[in-house]
């Protein structure tokens, strides 16, 4: 089930290195103190089997934001499969203009081992597709 969309901004960033390498890059770039968290699981139809995606989160308190590094990519499959040219998706709960999403999406651009960012209308993911719901 895909969340509120009003609730959410919703980034992919592509590159082929590891999560724990992309989390250190946006606490390095960004100032954000992202740590691994629980897997987001997924039901994969009727029967019990499930993927399980790795997660990392920062929250500001202060701020009252809260973003999700989400991996798109498991060994059983994709959590997002219409994007599987997208490594990660960055979830960013809370107010945010428009203007500091750009200067994420710039920052991001940045590190050399990232290939793309770009921002995602969470509304066009397809039907069925699942998000963690903050």
């Amino acid at each position: 089930m895909v969340p509120d969309t009003a609730l959410f901004k919703l980034l992919g960033i592509s590159s082929h290195e590891n999560d724990y390498r992309i989390s250190w890059a946006l606490n390095s770039k960004l100032g954000l103190k992202f740590s691994r968290t629980d897997n987001f699981n997924v039901q994969t139809g009727r029967n019990t089997e499930s993927r399980s995606f790795s997660v990392f989160q920062s929250v500001d308190e202060d701020r009252l934001l809260k973003m999700n590094l989400i991996s798109n990519r498991c060994p059983d499959g994709f959590l997002a499969r219409e994007l599987k040219n997208i490594d990660f998706f960055l979830q960013i709960f809370g107010e945010i203009s428009k203007s500091e999403t750009d200067m994420i999406i710039t920052k991001l651009k940045a590190i050399e081992f990232v290939s793309t960012v770009f921002e995602i209308e969470p509304g066009r993911l397809k039907p069925g597709t699942n998000l963690p719901a903050e």
